[in-house]
């Protein structure tokens, strides 16, 4: 964000050297384009349109400040959040073979609602507080072929409240570096093979992170990798909050976790509570994951809580 600062473009910029808008929030003039660049700020988990980067030029410290999504937003599939700038394509090689990537915030806290925060992306320019995760070697076909399988299931392990709880007992400062990453333990590939009733953990993965990544169009590459070839999923958060939970419920039992250590690891989440008791009147979260947790551990994984 700083030493490529001189390829940053606003949308003013942009439109005075001749190019216009486009789909996926893409701007082009011949055969050249701009794409986005996106900012920690505007991530949220399972969610790349989380906000919009509004600039207040009479804030000297800080000008560049998120502004979330509303709900209306969400719910059409072709609304993109603004960002503060865009890059051309040129600048950096897209040599990755696939159209989408997994990404994390790296700016959080261990007293912060959630600490990990992951969602994949589409095709797009990314800045250093938001790290993205590539294979460092190896062909790219049969990379991307691996990445097709791991990246949904890595970035629901990320997004585990499992996961979340361990990081928090690694993170000191506000900083997610990249040793941090590397000394947390996530769930091998080989364990998704597990059963849960007639389905496997790595198909239940695969299928609730579709339905909570794909609610934009610009996520079409992402759905059709996984074999998908419906239209994007309408952003719901009653129904969003159901599939993190049967997640999270999953995440415990692949851990080795009892229900006991649920609700305790769950308790180390007061501003999750919070939220809960001031909206629901009762910690919902934490009485859905333990209920999910229920439910897969009698083999069910379709029916819906009721609570």
């Amino acid at each position: 964000m700083t030493s490529d600062s001189h390829l940053f473009r606003t949308a003013a910029q942009i439109e005075t050297e001749g190019y216009y808008p486009i789909e996926a929030n893409r701007w082009e003039k011949a055969e050249n384009f701009y794409l986005p660049l996106y900012e920690g700020k505007m991530v949220q988990a399972y969610d790349h349109r989380a906000a919009s980067v509004v600039v207040n030029p009479k804030n000297l410290n800080r000008p560049a400040q998120p502004q979330e999504a509303t709900e209306e937003q969400h719910k059409n599939p072709s609304w993109l959040p603004t960002p503060q700038f865009w890059v051309r394509a040129d600048a950096w090689e897209w040599q990755w073979p696939l159209e989408w990537v997994l990404g994390f915030k790296d700016i959080t806290a261990p007293t912060n609602r959630r600490t990990m925060i992951a969602s994949l992306f589409p095709r797009a320019m990314f800045g250093n507080k938001l790290p993205i995760f590539l294979p460092i070697d190896g062909e790219p076909t049969e990379t991307a072929a691996t990445y097709k399988e791991c990246g949904p299931i890595l970035a629901a392990n990320l997004n585990s409240i499992t996961y979340d709880f361990i990081t928090r007992q690694k993170l000191q400062g506000q900083t997610l570096n990249w040793y941090i990453i590397e000394q947390l333990p996530v769930i091998a590939p080989e364990h998704y093979d597990r059963l849960f009733g007639t389905i496997t953990a790595r198909d239940l993965v695969r299928d609730h992170v579709l339905r909570l990544t794909y609610t934009a169009n610009d996520m079409t590459p992402f759905a059709r990798d996984l074999g998908y070839e419906g239209p994007p999923f309408i952003w719901n958060d009653d129904e969003r909050r159901h599939l993190r939970a049967r997640l999270d419920a999953l995440y415990f039992h692949l851990y080795g976790l009892s229900k006991e250590d649920a609700e305790y690891i769950l308790s180390t989440f007061p501003i999750v509570q919070r939220e809960d008791e001031a909206q629901f009147g009762s910690y919902r979260t934490r009485d859905l994951v333990l209920a999910y947790m229920s439910a897969l551990a009698a083999g069910d994984t379709e029916t819906r809580i009721a609570i």
